[in-house]
């Protein structure tokens, strides 16, 4: 078998390649998270440690969501039940809320850190 040197280079450019990738995926950073923000097949993506109040148009009305404190949080929303204002913040990544008559959702994104999310004995 011989061995070509395009095969060679091809060989190293995917290798780096699949090291670059795997380095941006799995290096993330946990004091990066964002709050994500979809409604009407649009979003909206703001820094966790942002103060700000976001008004967001959904099909039944404005729903506003407070960034702030390390947490974001549905505040009002034209739905029913409000099940989304009482829902609470959300804060780290992974969590989410959600207006579903309104049809927004509201989001943390970021790394994961790693801990005991519960215990049994």
């Amino acid at each position: 078998m011989k061995v070509r040197i395009p095969d060679v280079i091809a060989l190293m450019l995917v290798t780096a390649a699949i090291g670059a990738v795997s380095f941006r995926v799995y290096s993330g950073n946990s004091d990066s998270a964002e709050v994500r923000i979809e409604s009407g097949g649009r979003t909206w993506i703001y820094p966790l440690d942002a103060q700000r109040t976001v008004t967001v148009d959904g099909p039944i009305g404005v729903t506003v969501v407070r960034i702030g404190s390390g947490g974001a949080r549905i505040m009002d929303s034209p739905c029913p039940d409000k099940l989304c204002v009482h829902m609470g913040s959300v804060s780290r990544p992974g969590q989410w809320a959600a207006c579903m008559p309104n049809r927004v959702f509201v989001r943390i994104d970021g790394s994961v850190p790693h801990e005991v999310d519960d215990t049994s004995f």
